[in-house]
């Protein structure tokens, strides 16, 4: 019987790995036709609703533009920010390092508890919503 079952769990696998590789090579779907893409990008706030098609493809033209020089430049910021703040560390004693050091790692522990209890707030919210759905049809 457990032997039974665990064929049947490893063929769907397969099937299921063989499938992720078909959508993987060729991900349209029957019937779907390769489009045109799209420029793709961010509007400014407020932009959306104003804004023509032609104006928004050149707004996305526009932020290709600057988009390697904005890159470069935060990655400027980040190295300048961590010079500095290296820079301050050192004027710390052993005893302050340390306690900075405590005071991080439990900031990231608070953080990271705080990202799970929202996920685990969602996904036990998630069922409730969809209770409400059915009963609204």
């Amino acid at each position: 019987m457990c032997e039974t079952m665990l064929k049947k769990v490893l063929f769907a696998t397969i099937v299921a790995a063989a499938a992720g590789l078909v959508v993987a090579v060729n991900p349209l779907s029957i019937g779907q036709e390769t489009k045109d893409k799209k420029a793709k990008g961010r509007l400014p706030a407020y932009y959306a609703d104003i804004v023509t098609e032609k104006q928004r493809t050149e707004i996305y033209a526009i932020q290709d533009k600057y988009s390697k020089q904005i890159t470069d430049l935060n990655e400027q910021l980040d190295a300048i920010a961590k010079k500095r703040d290296g820079e301050i560390e050192k004027l710390l004693n052993a005893e302050q390092k340390e306690k900075l050091k405590k005071a991080q790692e439990e900031g990231a522990a608070k953080k990271k508890k705080a990202a799970e209890d929202k996920k685990a707030a969602e996904e036990s919210k998630a069922p409730a919503e969809k209770k409400l759905e059915k009963k609204a049809k």
